[in-house]
Parts: C-alpha cells; structure tokens; sequence
C-alpha cells in the first residue's frame, strides 16, 4: 500500500475517532483552559455535562463539536445553537411487490412475481442535546428524552 493512500484511508477514521473523544481526552487536550475553569464547572465537564452560563469552550470540551450549528435571528439579538445528534439505525421489514421479475438461471430466464419481504436499513436522527448562546454564554439547554424502545 503506498503512502498517498494509506494517508487517505487514515484521515476519516481520525475525524471519525475525534468525534468520539471522551470529556477526559478532551480535558487533556485542552489542559491549561480546563485549569482556568471555576472548580465547580470543573466538576460537570469531568462528567460531560454542560450549566447555564457556561462558555463555548466549556460545552466543547464537556460534550464534544456540535453535529449541527444554526443561528436564529431575532429583532433583539443572535443566538447561536448548537445541536448534538443521536443516529438510531435499524432494519424494518417491508412488503414488496415484485411484478415481471426476470431470473436468469442455467435452464435459462423466466419471469417471477408476487411479493416478498425485504429488510430495509432505516436511518434516523435525532436531536439529544440543543445548546442556545446568547451574548457569549449558555442562555438555555434542552436534553431531549427519548422514547423507550418499542417491542415488536
């Protein structure tokens, strides 16, 4: 394998795998701003939690880059949003009906209909965290509940 494409294959998994940081790593890549944090927030962002009041940086480095960024305006100010993503992926089965189906086999092509039942991969996001900044600081902060799994 040659260098160039080694190189290109490692760069996704390195965005891939810095998504996945835990606060830990975070506050050891950011050591001296952790250091300037009140003990206190000190505390929540060891934990991966986030407070009102608490700086850009601080929601960084307690839960991570945010999946989405949006900026609402307003007559009164900006607000930035940050939204941090959950990603539910599963199959469903689904009815499909086959109409003129062409096989080709060794005794040769014939033609199928009828239906079948298909697993289809389902990919969903969902909004686990949405963070508002107003004038620099954590104006509001929504963790979203989500619904317990249904049973088949």
């Amino acid at each position: 394998m040659t260098i160039a494409r080694a190189a290109c294959l490692a760069l996704p998994l390195a965005f891939l795998l810095a998504g996945c940081a835990t606060p830990e790593q975070r506050i050891r890549q950011n050591q001296d701003l952790f250091d300037s944090f009140p003990v206190a927030a000190q505390a929540r962002i060891r934990g991966g939690q986030i407070d009102l009041g608490f700086t850009p940086d601080m929601v960084r480095i307690a839960l991570g880059e945010p999946q989405r960024k949006l900026v609402r305006r307003t007559p009164g100010a900006d607000t930035d949003i940050w939204l941090y993503l959950d990603s539910d992926r599963r199959y469903e089965r689904q009815r499909a009906d086959i109409d003129g189906l062409v096989i080709s086999g060794p005794g040769g092509a014939r033609s199928a209909s009828g239906t079948a039942w298909v697993s289809v991969l389902q990919e969903r996001e969902a909004v686990r965290t949405r963070v508002e900044f107003q004038g620099g600081t954590v104006a509001a902060i929504e963790d979203i509940a989500r619904e317990p799994a249904q049973k088949p």
